[in-house]
């Protein structure tokens, strides 16, 4: 009798560690990659690995564009991320938003990233931040394009970290690293930028020519690619394929 007991025993946790895994991983799932142009990769638990479509993107990972590449990961409710060219981001925090994984925090270590934030991830509880290493992006708002770079600028030859942030729809409130951190509401058709740990300026402007629309990034391409992935990432069926759009191009 002892026998069997045991035997159920062991049995029963076989079946929970084989039901846990599944959903452990589900848990760290934050979104897919719907398209890529050129190449990506992505680093994962100490390995690297070339990055593909309808792949998973998984919390801690650490995604790379090559020059002239771009990479949109589709989240849930429509939202999507996309990396432009010679970028880096990372996964640093999550939430389950209507019992579906999504970077709560991500980090632009490097060149410029377009972010669409909509249905439940634009609500009062669910919060969204991109961090640079200079600047902390906190959305209220839908749409904006964010830039970071460790060049020297004309504004400024001796400072090698600058934040730039272009909103598009909405409002996002940016912090830069001062102590304490001073922060600006920017609202849609402004952008505002950060030198080091200060505000270039003491005001929001308005978007010049490098707006993240006049880059062929526009409201309607992203919300495609991440009508796509609301489709393809969480169960809904194989992604579509949105329009390409041009990769993300540089700041000056």
């Amino acid at each position: 009798m002892s026998c069997l007991r045991i035997a159920a025993l062991f049995g029963l946790v076989m079946l929970t560690i084989v039901t846990a895994v599944p959903a452990a991983h589900a848990q760290n799932t934050v979104g897919t990659s719907t398209q890529i142009t050129g190449a990506a990769t992505i680093q994962r638990t100490g390995a690297t690995i070339g990055a593909a479509a309808n792949m998973p993107v998984m919390l801690h990972d650490q995604i790379a564009t090559g020059p002239g590449a771009s990479l949109t990961i589709g989240l849930v409710d429509n939202s999507s991320l996309q990396l432009g060219a010679s970028s880096t981001l990372t996964i640093d925090d999550s939430v389950l938003v209507n019992g579906v994984g999504a970077p709560s925090k991500v980090g632009l270590l490097g060149g410029d990233l377009h972010s669409i934030i909509v249905g439940a991830m634009r609500g009062s509880s669910t919060t969204f931040q991109v961090n640079t290493p200079n600047a902390i992006g906190a959305v209220r708002g839908t749409i904006w394009g964010e830039h970071f770079d460790r060049n020297s600028h004309k504004e400024d030859p001796n400072c090698f970290e600058w934040t730039e942030v272009d909103v598009e729809d909405g409002t996002v409130q940016v912090c830069n690293t001062a102590t304490p951190p001073q922060c600006q509401n920017v609202t849609a058709g402004n952008r505002t930028r950060v030198k080091c740990g200060a505000f270039l300026e003491a005001n929001p402007g308005l978007l010049g020519p490098y707006g993240w629309t006049a880059l062929g990034v526009g409201v309607a391409g992203g919300i495609g690619a991440g009508v796509a992935a609301g489709v393809g990432a969480f169960g809904g069926g194989p992604a579509g394929t949105p329009t390409p759009h041009p990769p993300i191009s540089p700041h000056s």
